[in-house]
Protein backbone atom coordinates (compact mmCIF):
# COMPACT_ATOMS: atom_id res chain seq x y z
CA UNK A 1 0.00 0.00 0.00
CA UNK A 2 1.84 3.53 -0.85
CA UNK A 3 1.66 6.55 0.96
CA UNK A 4 -0.07 9.81 -0.47
CA UNK A 5 3.33 11.66 0.03
CA UNK A 6 5.50 9.47 -1.64
CA UNK A 7 2.98 9.11 -4.45
CA UNK A 8 2.58 12.80 -5.30
CA UNK A 9 6.15 13.44 -4.85
CA UNK A 10 6.80 11.03 -7.25
CA UNK A 11 4.44 12.69 -9.93
CA UNK A 12 6.18 16.15 -9.27
CA UNK A 13 9.71 14.71 -9.85
CA UNK A 14 8.54 13.72 -13.26
CA UNK A 15 7.94 17.22 -14.52
CA UNK A 16 5.04 16.34 -16.12
CA UNK A 17 3.18 18.28 -18.50
CA UNK A 18 -0.11 19.08 -16.73
CA UNK A 19 -3.27 20.09 -18.73
CA UNK A 20 -5.59 19.05 -15.21
CA UNK A 21 -6.12 21.36 -12.43
CA UNK A 22 -5.27 23.57 -10.32
CA UNK A 23 -4.17 26.17 -12.47
CA UNK A 24 -0.66 26.83 -11.20
CA UNK A 25 0.04 23.81 -13.30
CA UNK A 26 3.03 23.20 -10.56
CA UNK A 27 4.41 26.44 -11.61
CA UNK A 28 3.40 28.45 -8.64
CA UNK A 29 4.08 32.23 -8.59
CA UNK A 30 5.70 31.12 -4.70
CA UNK A 31 6.79 28.68 -2.62
CA UNK A 32 4.60 27.85 0.23
CA UNK A 33 6.08 26.52 3.01
CA UNK A 34 5.09 25.35 6.67
CA UNK A 35 6.61 28.73 8.52
CA UNK A 36 4.32 30.82 6.28
CA UNK A 37 1.00 28.52 7.35
CA UNK A 38 -0.27 30.55 10.14
CA UNK A 39 -3.45 31.62 11.96
CA UNK A 40 -5.95 34.17 12.48
CA UNK A 41 -3.08 36.43 14.55
CA UNK A 42 -3.60 40.32 15.72
CA UNK A 43 -1.38 41.17 12.68
CA UNK A 44 -2.57 39.07 9.93
CA UNK A 45 -6.20 39.95 10.23
CA UNK A 46 -9.64 37.39 10.04
CA UNK A 47 -11.26 36.19 6.29
CA UNK A 48 -14.56 36.29 8.09
CA UNK A 49 -14.36 39.16 10.55
CA UNK A 50 -11.87 41.54 8.69
CA UNK A 51 -10.57 44.25 10.92
CA UNK A 52 -10.44 47.64 9.36
CA UNK A 53 -7.74 48.78 11.26
CA UNK A 54 -5.38 46.04 9.71
CA UNK A 55 -7.28 46.32 6.14
CA UNK A 56 -5.44 43.34 4.62
CA UNK A 57 -8.68 41.17 3.58
CA UNK A 58 -10.52 44.41 2.95
CA UNK A 59 -7.76 45.41 0.73
CA UNK A 60 -7.33 42.03 -1.56
CA UNK A 61 -10.74 41.32 -1.54
CA UNK A 62 -11.47 44.92 -2.73
CA UNK A 63 -8.04 44.64 -5.50
CA UNK A 64 -9.76 40.68 -6.26
CA UNK A 65 -13.40 42.91 -7.23
CA UNK A 66 -10.85 45.51 -9.16
CA UNK A 67 -8.71 43.02 -10.64
CA UNK A 68 -11.52 41.36 -12.19
CA UNK A 69 -14.49 43.86 -13.28
CA UNK A 70 -12.85 47.61 -13.80
CA UNK A 71 -16.39 49.08 -14.29
CA UNK A 72 -18.23 47.23 -12.24
CA UNK A 73 -19.65 48.29 -8.29
CA UNK A 74 -19.41 44.57 -6.99
CA UNK A 75 -18.23 43.23 -3.68
CA UNK A 76 -15.64 39.93 -4.00
CA UNK A 77 -15.36 37.51 -1.29
CA UNK A 78 -12.75 34.81 -1.05
CA UNK A 79 -13.09 31.42 -0.17
CA UNK A 80 -10.39 29.35 1.06
CA UNK A 81 -12.91 26.35 1.21
CA UNK A 82 -13.55 26.12 -2.75
CA UNK A 83 -16.97 27.01 -5.08
CA UNK A 84 -18.47 24.58 -2.63
CA UNK A 85 -18.94 27.36 0.12
CA UNK A 86 -19.66 30.24 -2.50
CA UNK A 87 -22.19 27.54 -3.59
CA UNK A 88 -23.89 27.43 -0.14
CA UNK A 89 -23.50 31.24 0.61
CA UNK A 90 -25.28 32.34 -2.33
CA UNK A 91 -27.80 29.63 -1.85
CA UNK A 92 -28.50 31.37 1.64
CA UNK A 93 -28.59 34.47 0.29
CA UNK A 94 -31.49 34.31 -2.24
CA UNK A 95 -33.33 32.20 0.16
CA UNK A 96 -32.97 35.32 2.77
CA UNK A 97 -33.62 37.55 -0.19
CA UNK A 98 -37.71 36.29 -0.23
CA UNK A 99 -38.12 34.86 3.56
CA UNK A 100 -41.19 32.90 2.72
CA UNK A 101 -40.43 31.68 -1.19
CA UNK A 102 -39.44 27.87 -1.39
CA UNK A 103 -38.08 27.08 -4.55
CA UNK A 104 -35.34 28.16 -6.92
CA UNK A 105 -35.07 27.64 -10.93
CA UNK A 106 -32.29 25.58 -11.43
CA UNK A 107 -29.87 23.67 -13.47
CA UNK A 108 -30.10 20.22 -14.25
CA UNK A 109 -26.34 20.56 -15.01
CA UNK A 110 -25.65 21.46 -11.49
CA UNK A 111 -22.84 20.03 -9.27
CA UNK A 112 -23.73 18.30 -6.28
CA UNK A 113 -22.61 21.04 -3.70
CA UNK A 114 -25.73 22.94 -5.14
CA UNK A 115 -27.72 20.03 -4.63
CA UNK A 116 -26.21 19.04 -1.42
CA UNK A 117 -27.00 22.98 -0.11
CA UNK A 118 -30.42 23.31 -1.09
CA UNK A 119 -30.87 20.41 0.42
CA UNK A 120 -29.79 21.46 4.18
CA UNK A 121 -31.90 24.61 3.32
CA UNK A 122 -35.04 23.03 2.20
CA UNK A 123 -35.15 24.92 -1.31
CA UNK A 124 -37.25 22.62 -3.82
CA UNK A 125 -35.53 23.11 -7.05
CA UNK A 126 -37.39 23.63 -10.74
CA UNK A 127 -35.23 21.96 -12.95
CA UNK A 128 -34.41 22.54 -16.04
CA UNK A 129 -33.29 19.74 -18.42
CA UNK A 130 -30.29 20.73 -21.07
CA UNK A 131 -32.28 20.14 -23.91
CA UNK A 132 -34.51 22.76 -22.28
CA UNK A 133 -34.65 26.55 -23.37
CA UNK A 134 -33.23 27.78 -20.26
CA UNK A 135 -34.15 31.46 -20.67
CA UNK A 136 -37.72 30.67 -21.56
CA UNK A 137 -38.51 28.05 -18.64
CA UNK A 138 -37.85 31.41 -16.61
CA UNK A 139 -40.70 32.68 -17.88
CA UNK A 140 -42.84 29.71 -17.69
CA UNK A 141 -41.85 28.58 -14.17
CA UNK A 142 -42.11 32.70 -12.52
CA UNK A 143 -45.60 32.43 -13.86
CA UNK A 144 -46.56 29.70 -12.53
CA UNK A 145 -44.91 29.91 -9.29
CA UNK A 146 -44.80 33.02 -6.94
CA UNK A 147 -42.32 31.56 -4.50
CA UNK A 148 -38.81 31.16 -6.23
CA UNK A 149 -36.13 32.89 -4.81
CA UNK A 150 -33.94 32.62 -8.15
CA UNK A 151 -32.27 31.30 -10.41
CA UNK A 152 -29.17 29.37 -10.68
CA UNK A 153 -27.44 28.20 -13.93
CA UNK A 154 -23.94 26.28 -14.20
CA UNK A 155 -21.75 28.02 -17.04
CA UNK A 156 -19.52 27.49 -18.47
CA UNK A 157 -19.89 23.38 -17.95
CA UNK A 158 -16.98 20.83 -17.59
CA UNK A 159 -16.76 20.49 -21.15
CA UNK A 160 -16.63 24.29 -22.17
CA UNK A 161 -20.54 24.58 -23.01
CA UNK A 162 -22.06 27.99 -22.30
CA UNK A 163 -25.51 29.06 -21.67
CA UNK A 164 -26.97 32.52 -23.04
CA UNK A 165 -26.04 34.21 -19.88
CA UNK A 166 -27.13 37.63 -21.37
CA UNK A 167 -30.51 36.33 -22.18
CA UNK A 168 -30.92 34.77 -19.00
CA UNK A 169 -30.49 37.57 -16.83
CA UNK A 170 -32.77 39.41 -19.26
CA UNK A 171 -35.35 37.20 -18.60
CA UNK A 172 -34.55 36.80 -14.81
CA UNK A 173 -35.17 41.04 -14.75
CA UNK A 174 -38.06 40.97 -16.31
CA UNK A 175 -39.66 38.14 -13.32
CA UNK A 176 -37.85 40.32 -10.68
CA UNK A 177 -35.51 36.91 -10.00
CA UNK A 178 -31.95 37.49 -9.21
CA UNK A 179 -29.41 35.61 -10.98
CA UNK A 180 -26.90 33.82 -9.69
CA UNK A 181 -24.09 31.51 -12.05
CA UNK A 182 -21.97 28.86 -11.20
CA UNK A 183 -19.17 30.09 -13.25
CA UNK A 184 -16.80 27.87 -10.91
CA UNK A 185 -14.73 26.86 -14.64
CA UNK A 186 -14.90 30.57 -16.06
CA UNK A 187 -12.95 32.38 -13.53
CA UNK A 188 -10.62 33.48 -16.58
CA UNK A 189 -13.32 34.81 -18.64
CA UNK A 190 -12.73 38.20 -17.02
CA UNK A 191 -9.30 38.85 -18.22
CA UNK A 192 -10.25 37.72 -22.58
CA UNK A 193 -11.67 40.40 -24.72
CA UNK A 194 -12.38 42.73 -21.88
CA UNK A 195 -13.99 40.35 -19.78
CA UNK A 196 -17.07 40.32 -22.01
CA UNK A 197 -17.46 36.53 -21.61
CA UNK A 198 -18.25 36.58 -17.60
CA UNK A 199 -21.34 36.06 -15.89
CA UNK A 200 -21.28 39.43 -14.34
CA UNK A 201 -20.77 41.95 -17.16
CA UNK A 202 -23.62 39.75 -19.13
CA UNK A 203 -25.89 41.13 -16.40
CA UNK A 204 -26.20 38.04 -13.49
CA UNK A 205 -25.92 39.45 -9.82
CA UNK A 206 -23.88 36.74 -7.95
CA UNK A 207 -20.96 35.01 -10.02
CA UNK A 208 -19.35 31.77 -8.36
CA UNK A 209 -15.55 31.68 -9.71
CA UNK A 210 -13.46 28.27 -8.65
CA UNK A 211 -10.11 30.28 -9.27
CA UNK A 212 -8.19 27.47 -9.03
CA UNK A 213 -9.24 25.28 -11.53
CA UNK A 214 -7.78 28.47 -14.53
CA UNK A 215 -6.01 30.53 -12.58
CA UNK A 216 -2.27 29.98 -10.86
CA UNK A 217 -3.26 29.82 -7.12
CA UNK A 218 -3.73 26.64 -4.43
CA UNK A 219 -6.44 24.24 -4.40
CA UNK A 220 -9.10 25.03 -2.63
CA UNK A 221 -9.15 29.21 -3.42
CA UNK A 222 -12.64 30.63 -4.91
CA UNK A 223 -14.42 33.78 -5.04
CA UNK A 224 -17.87 34.65 -4.73
CA UNK A 225 -19.05 37.64 -7.09
CA UNK A 226 -22.24 39.28 -6.02
CA UNK A 227 -23.92 43.08 -6.11
CA UNK A 228 -23.99 44.94 -3.35
CA UNK A 229 -27.79 44.63 -3.11
CA UNK A 230 -27.03 41.07 -1.20
CA UNK A 231 -25.62 43.24 1.70
CA UNK A 232 -25.10 40.36 4.55
CA UNK A 233 -23.61 37.87 1.80
CA UNK A 234 -20.27 37.52 4.30
CA UNK A 235 -22.34 36.19 7.26
CA UNK A 236 -24.20 33.89 4.70
CA UNK A 237 -20.72 32.63 3.69
CA UNK A 238 -19.44 32.67 7.65
CA UNK A 239 -22.86 30.16 8.21
CA UNK A 240 -20.91 27.56 6.46
CA UNK A 241 -17.32 28.00 6.77
CA UNK A 242 -14.22 27.06 8.74
CA UNK A 243 -13.55 29.01 11.21
CA UNK A 244 -9.66 28.20 9.92
CA UNK A 245 -8.93 29.39 6.54
CA UNK A 246 -5.68 28.83 4.83
CA UNK A 247 -3.70 31.43 4.50
CA UNK A 248 -1.27 29.39 2.53
CA UNK A 249 -3.97 30.15 0.60
CA UNK A 250 -5.06 33.70 0.87
CA UNK A 251 -1.53 34.25 0.07
CA UNK A 252 -1.18 32.32 -3.43
CA UNK A 253 -4.70 34.45 -4.43
CA UNK A 254 -2.26 37.98 -3.14
CA UNK A 255 0.39 36.74 -5.28
CA UNK A 256 -2.46 35.97 -8.34
CA UNK A 257 -3.84 39.42 -8.14
CA UNK A 258 -0.34 40.69 -8.20
CA UNK A 259 0.11 38.95 -11.66
CA UNK A 260 -3.24 39.35 -13.09
CA UNK A 261 -3.58 43.12 -12.35
CA UNK A 262 0.09 43.65 -14.42
CA UNK A 263 -0.43 41.01 -16.91
CA UNK A 264 -3.76 39.20 -16.80
CA UNK A 265 -5.03 40.28 -20.15
CA UNK A 266 -1.75 39.66 -21.63
CA UNK A 267 -1.43 36.66 -20.41
CA UNK A 268 -4.68 34.89 -21.89
CA UNK A 269 -4.26 36.72 -25.16
CA UNK A 270 -0.98 34.74 -25.54
CA UNK A 271 -2.15 31.57 -23.99
CA UNK A 272 -5.28 31.97 -26.56
CA UNK A 273 -3.07 32.36 -29.54
CA UNK A 274 -0.95 29.37 -28.44
CA UNK A 275 -4.85 27.14 -28.34
CA UNK A 276 -5.61 28.07 -31.07
CA UNK A 277 -2.46 27.37 -32.96
CA UNK A 278 -2.62 23.52 -31.23
CA UNK A 279 -6.29 23.17 -32.33
CA UNK A 280 -5.22 23.77 -35.75
CA UNK A 281 -2.45 21.06 -35.84
CA UNK A 282 -4.39 18.68 -33.75
CA UNK A 283 -7.02 18.87 -36.38
CA UNK A 284 -4.37 18.17 -39.15
CA UNK A 285 -4.18 15.03 -37.15
CA UNK A 286 -8.13 14.02 -37.51
CA UNK A 287 -8.81 15.05 -33.95
CA UNK A 288 -12.23 17.17 -33.61
CA UNK A 289 -13.55 20.07 -31.54
CA UNK A 290 -16.54 21.34 -30.91
CA UNK A 291 -18.23 24.10 -32.78
CA UNK A 292 -21.17 25.95 -32.61
CA UNK A 293 -23.22 27.38 -29.94
CA UNK A 294 -22.11 29.40 -27.17
CA UNK A 295 -18.40 27.71 -25.91
CA UNK A 296 -15.16 28.80 -23.68
CA UNK A 297 -12.84 29.35 -26.26
CA UNK A 298 -9.72 28.00 -23.50
CA UNK A 299 -11.90 24.51 -23.01
CA UNK A 300 -10.04 21.51 -25.18
CA UNK A 301 -11.64 18.83 -25.48
CA UNK A 302 -10.43 16.26 -27.82
CA UNK A 303 -12.76 14.09 -29.55
CA UNK A 304 -11.14 10.72 -30.74
CA UNK A 305 -14.27 8.69 -31.41
CA UNK A 306 -14.41 5.56 -28.92
CA UNK A 307 -10.65 6.20 -27.99
CA UNK A 308 -11.00 8.44 -25.04
CA UNK A 309 -9.84 5.76 -22.38
CA UNK A 310 -7.03 5.10 -24.63
CA UNK A 311 -6.01 7.81 -25.26
CA UNK A 312 -5.81 9.53 -22.00
CA UNK A 313 -3.39 6.94 -20.91
CA UNK A 314 -1.38 7.10 -23.70
CA UNK A 315 -0.57 10.79 -23.02
CA UNK A 316 0.01 10.07 -19.38
CA UNK A 317 2.37 7.13 -20.46
CA UNK A 318 4.35 9.94 -22.04
CA UNK A 319 4.16 12.16 -18.87
CA UNK A 320 1.30 14.64 -20.28
CA UNK A 321 -1.57 14.58 -17.51
CA UNK A 322 -5.22 15.77 -18.83
CA UNK A 323 -8.25 16.61 -16.59
CA UNK A 324 -10.67 13.43 -17.54
CA UNK A 325 -11.60 11.33 -19.96
CA UNK A 326 -14.96 9.68 -21.64
CA UNK A 327 -15.72 7.05 -24.40
CA UNK A 328 -15.36 9.39 -26.68
CA UNK A 329 -13.44 12.21 -25.63
CA UNK A 330 -10.45 13.57 -23.45
CA UNK A 331 -11.05 17.25 -22.17
CA UNK A 332 -7.57 19.07 -21.00
CA UNK A 333 -7.71 22.12 -19.09
CA UNK A 334 -5.25 24.79 -19.94
CA UNK A 335 -4.36 27.66 -18.02
CA UNK A 336 -1.57 31.04 -18.15
CA UNK A 337 1.09 28.71 -16.43
CA UNK A 338 0.66 26.64 -19.50
CA UNK A 339 3.96 27.61 -21.71
CA UNK A 340 3.96 26.81 -25.51
CA UNK A 341 6.22 23.44 -24.96
CA UNK A 342 3.25 22.20 -23.06
CA UNK A 343 1.44 22.13 -26.09
CA UNK A 344 4.50 20.97 -28.60
CA UNK A 345 4.26 18.04 -26.26
CA UNK A 346 0.87 17.60 -26.34
CA UNK A 347 0.18 17.89 -30.00
CA UNK A 348 3.37 15.46 -30.21
CA UNK A 349 1.46 12.79 -28.03
CA UNK A 350 -1.16 13.47 -30.39
CA UNK A 351 0.82 12.61 -33.00
CA UNK A 352 2.59 9.61 -32.58
CA UNK A 353 -1.61 8.39 -30.92
CA UNK A 354 -2.74 9.40 -34.22
CA UNK A 355 0.11 7.14 -36.16
CA UNK A 356 -1.14 4.29 -34.02
CA UNK A 357 -4.37 4.26 -33.79
CA UNK A 358 -7.17 5.50 -36.62
CA UNK A 359 -8.81 8.08 -35.31
CA UNK A 360 -13.12 8.16 -35.93
CA UNK A 361 -15.27 11.19 -35.21
CA UNK A 362 -17.16 11.71 -31.88
CA UNK A 363 -20.53 9.85 -31.70
CA UNK A 364 -23.50 12.36 -30.94
CA UNK A 365 -25.75 12.33 -28.13
CA UNK A 366 -23.91 14.76 -25.57
CA UNK A 367 -21.39 13.94 -22.81
CA UNK A 368 -23.10 11.59 -20.69
CA UNK A 369 -24.73 13.32 -18.32
CA UNK A 370 -26.54 10.96 -15.82
CA UNK A 371 -30.16 10.50 -17.09
CA UNK A 372 -33.36 11.46 -14.66
CA UNK A 373 -33.47 13.87 -12.41
CA UNK A 374 -31.13 14.37 -9.04
CA UNK A 375 -32.95 13.97 -6.20
CA UNK A 376 -33.07 16.50 -3.17
CA UNK A 377 -32.38 14.35 0.24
Amino acid sequence: MGRLNDTISDYAKKDPVRFHMPGHKGRPLYAPDYALDVTELFFTDNLYDPDPGINIINELENRVSKCFFKNKDVNSFISCAGATLCIQGAALALAKSKKRAKYIICDRASHISFVNAISLLDIKPVWVCPDEDFAEKIGVYAQKNKNIIGVFVTSPDYYGAMKDIKRIAEECKKNSLPLAVDNSHGAHLAFHNGGGMHPINLGADISVDSIHKTLPVLTGAAILHADKKFDGMKQCINAFASTSPSYLILQSIEKAVDLLEKRGHEEHARLMGEINLFRQRAESLGFAFDTGGLRDPFRIVLNCGGAGEKLYYFLSEKNIFCEFFTEDRVTAIPGISNCAGDFDRLYGGLKDFAQANKILPAKPGGYGYPPGVPEVL
